[in-house]
């Protein structure tokens, strides 16, 4: 059952995201992560904490443990046993507190040694050894962060690479069991504030400490298999325990270690030893293999003498990375009742974040291929989907479509939830906030096997090819939707090239997670926290969060999909050095709002005015005009010559059937150019394409009303304008054509399949793909025209700083010794990328 409408911002992962043009730095990415945990945390007593988590009791029942007899590691003889060794199990009656008598630390510095030695003196998880690792990160991660300190295996902690004299580690994210994290000051640097609702802290400071944090159980999921962890923080001289789950956190209220409660640590930690590896939070369903295994073996040898062709090959080899855990996943079968094992390397996509889906696709080696076969590869997806009525598990989602026939969609093999391992944050929480309706989400641990192996759709060769595939995939939508099946996420990363078995490059419409069928739509708005992928969702989409998802949405992300792709790679005459700043302002950006963000005003004046403007980008040259919109053209070495290619006539001719949509009034006709001496190519409409030509030939010729025809829905939705549906479709905006007419020709399918069609039909450019424009560094946007630093920013900063008043408190308002402390500014940018916009920049509180 769903337990509500979440009720976090819409913005998140806009600089995580893998679309983004600049990463972000770790500022912006902290803040992200902290920007999906609003309304998620609690804060609760001790005892309450233990009783709900961590139960005193011999049989722990938080899940169905599958007990294993060890944890396969690369000290496979040695690893932590499933089983809680005999002496591990918690003696109240002895327990002490490790910490009293320590002198207080001067330094953080000095924390990491005093609570790490005080730990291992105390010995509370037999088997297991604290070490300081706060400076060296891991060398396999992407950013160099390293938490504190952390609880490690004992055969793990030696390979931390202690050197003689040194007490600090090189941090290991695959291998830190508890994550721990200090800080010196208990109410300044605390993440948590039990005085707000929420428990979410205003101080910007505080803030930072929460990301920080979150940042930590980030990478703690993506290398490990972990169904929720633990992380022990360290205030001054307070501490907390601290439980995440994809559904959110808990943690306790702070208490003071040293002098009077440090045997809360211990007893903590005993009653975390006693548990088996399930009831830690690991899933028992992924093996870690031993280098040296056979299964280790095989995924090597599966990928010796690859054919140059071999693309999929040559995908699972890049993911065999010696530096990442390798793993042997099990998959239920729901149909037939079995277990199905594969064997993975490092994940193909990992998606950001700690709370949500959290999606993990693998290239996967069938672990028992039959006998005297080799092992085929398989596509294995990873998630944490959201249980509700309203949403179908997306390997049923697949076997429908297949049912129907529909093409260009994934092939279904095997899928199933993993038995117990679903969220608990969304049940605890109504215990603590008794009388108030709870908006968390349960997260089902689910995994799903389809038979395709897909390239990234940014890898087309040549536009003719990009618009294929994307035709393919709007066919694929278009067919489900006349089953019923709406998509609800279209983005690059969702369609893929496949490989078809004449060696033609297809398009595949993948990752079905979010569809839902027409009929559960609510009418009253989706998820705010849910649906699309910001850099493609419509601008409607981006400026009501409530809105649901229709036709006219999913093609305007298709076209949004189709500029993102041809802007880096196809020729056009915006300038290359313009190229970043455009992808920013186009598909980043976004406006504040007081309830949430809304659409960046690049994208929405393209829907508004029907031209992509160049305006802001392009300079003026000397004695030539300067082109004030985005066109697509021939490849040529100039582009201010070079006649318009056959993609400008799809993007003019889209860009005012959504200016008519959105604004009902016409765009004007674009002027068209020659493209004589340059080699171009046909398309042979056989295998797939030709079927999909044919399917809508026969379609046109069957009936005069195309739009109507096995499509009820959509024709009820634009009934009375079917035939300018299928009318000639390679115009720009023609001066005789109603507005009105032109806005119907976003409400369904036929029209801009047709467009496609027509358009292939037409000579392209053979070689019209180039280099990437995409920054592929950490490209930043330009944030002021005066220097950081210098003494007129510094000054104008200090300036407006003094010109401000101090609020008074509200009358009868309460202020706590524990608050005490300032609030975050707003921040004023409206990129999330562009965290450091000048010196007198200020963050946004959220």
């Amino acid at each position: 059952m769903a337990s509500g409408n979440a009720d976090t911002p819409r913005k998140a992962y806009i600089t995580a995201s893998i679309f983004a043009t600049s990463p972000g730095d770790l500022k912006a990415r902290r803040e992200e992560l902290r920007f999906t945990m609003h309304k998620k945390i609690t804060c609760i007593s001790f005892t309450e904490f233990m009783d709900e988590f961590l139960p005193d009791s011999t049989n722990h029942s938080e899940v169905q443990a599958q007990p294993i007899k060890s944890l396969v590691l690369s000290l496979r003889s040695s690893g932590p046993s499933s089983e809680p060794p005999q002496d591990s199990v918690e003696k109240p009656h002895i327990l002490q507190n490790p910490f009293k008598g320590m002198q207080p630390s001067a330094t953080e510095r000095s924390m990491y040694t005093k609570i790490t030695e005080a730990l291992n003196a105390a010995n509370p998880c037999p088997g297991y050894q604290f070490v300081p690792t706060p400076h060296k990160g891991d060398q396999s991660a992407d950013t160099k962060q390293a938490v504190d300190c952390g609880m490690y295996p004992i055969e793990a902690a030696k390979k931390l690479k202690l050197e003689e004299g040194d007490r600090f580690g090189r941090m290991a994210w695959s291998w830190v069991e508890i994550a721990i994290e200090c800080k010196m000051n208990s109410v300044s640097d605390d993440p948590f504030d039990e005085d707000l609702e929420g428990h979410e802290p205003n101080a910007e400071t505080r803030r930072h400490v929460l990301g920080q944090i979150l940042s930590y159980a980030e990478y703690v999921f993506n290398h490990q298999q972990r169904m929720f962890q633990y992380m022990l923080l360290f205030l001054g001289n307070c501490a907390r325990i601290v439980r995440i789950d994809r559904a959110g956190i808990f943690a306790t209220e702070k208490f003071i270690y040293r002098s009077t409660h440090g045997d809360r640590i211990v007893q903590f930690l005993r009653r975390y030893a006693a548990l088996s590896l399930a009831e830690r939070g690991h899933d028992t369903t992924a093996l870690r293999l031993d280098p040296k295994s056979d299964d280790a073996e095989t995924m090597r040898a599966r990928v010796k003498d690859l054919g140059e062709d071999d693309y999929v090959g040559a995908l699972f080899k890049k993911q065999l990375r010696e530096d990442w855990p390798w793993w042997k996943l099990e998959v239920p079968d729901e149909l037939t009742g079995h277990t199905r094992r594969y064997l993975v390397g490092k994940p193909h996509f990992q998606a950001p974040g700690v709370a949500g889906r959290a999606t993990r696709g693998y290239v996967a080696l069938e672990a028992d291929p039959a006998e005297g076969q080799k092992a085929r590869f398989f596509y294995l997806k990873d998630a944490w989907r959201v249980v509700s009525d309203d949403i179908t598990k997306e390997g049923v989602v697949l076997q429908e479509l297949r049912k129907h026939e529909v093409e260009c969609v994934p092939t279904f093999v095997c899928h199933g939830d993993m038995l117990g391992q679903r969220t608990r944050t969304q049940e605890v929480w109504p215990k603590c906030h008794k009388g108030k309706e709870c908006a968390l989400k349960t997260h089902q641990h689910y995994r799903l096997v389809v038979k395709e192996v897909g390239k990234p759709l940014e890898e087309f060769s040549n536009g003719m090819e990009l618009v294929m595939a994307l035709l393919c995939c709007l066919t694929a939508h278009s067919d489900a939707y006349s089953h019923g099946i709406i998509h609800r996420d279209i983005s690059s990363g969702n369609m893929l090239l496949y490989k078809q078995p004449d060696g033609t490059w297809t398009g595949l419409l993948n990752d079905w997670e979010l569809s839902k069928e027409l009929e559960q739509q609510e009418k009253e708005g989706r998820q705010p926290d849910r649906t699309g992928t910001w850099q493609f969702m419509s601008a409607n989409a981006l400026d009501d969060h409530s809105k649901v998802i229709d036709v006219p949405d999913e093609l305007e992300s298709f076209f949004h999909v189709l500029i993102y792709l041809a802007v880096r790679f196809l020729p056009h005459n915006l300038t290359n050095s313009s190229v970043p700043q455009f992808l920013r302002d186009y598909f980043d950006d976004y406006t504040p709002h007081a309830q949430g963000f809304r659409c960046g005003r690049t994208k929405a004046a393209a829907m508004e005015n029907g031209r992509i403007s160049l305006s802001a980008y392009n300079a003026k040259k000397e004695d030539q005009p300067v082109e004030k919109y985005l066109r697509f053209t021939w490849p040529t070495k100039s582009s201010d010559s070079a006649p318009s290619g056959p993609l400008d006539n799809i993007v003019t001719t889209l860009l005012s059937w959504f200016k008519a949509y959105y604004t009902y009034h016409p765009n004007k006709e674009a002027p068209v150019r020659s493209n004589e001496g340059i080699t171009a190519v046909k398309l042979e409409f056989t295998g797939v394409m030709g079927r999909i030509r044919a399917k809508r030939k026969g379609d046109s010729e069957a009936t005069p009303n195309a739009e109507g025809v096995h499509r009820p829905t959509e024709a009820a939705s634009a009934a009375g304008t079917s035939t300018e549906a299928t009318s000639s479709v390679m115009i720009k905006d023609p001066l005789g054509e109603a507005p009105g007419r032109l806005a119907n020709k976003v409400k369904t399918h036929e029209a801009m399949i047709n467009l496609l069609l027509s358009a292939l039909e037409h000579e392209w450019p053979e070689t019209d793909r180039h280099k990437e424009l995409k920054p592929t560094t950490k490209w930043k946007p330009p944030v002021d025209q005066v220097p950081k630093g210098s003494k007129l920013a510094k000054d104008s900063a200090e300036g407006s700083k003094s010109l401000k008043s101090p609020k008074a408190p509200r009358k009868g308002s309460k202020v706590s010794s524990r608050s005490k402390v300032s609030t975050g500014s707003k921040r004023t940018s409206r990129d999330a990328g562009d965290i450091e916009a000048g010196p007198s920049s200020k963050r946004r509180k959220h």
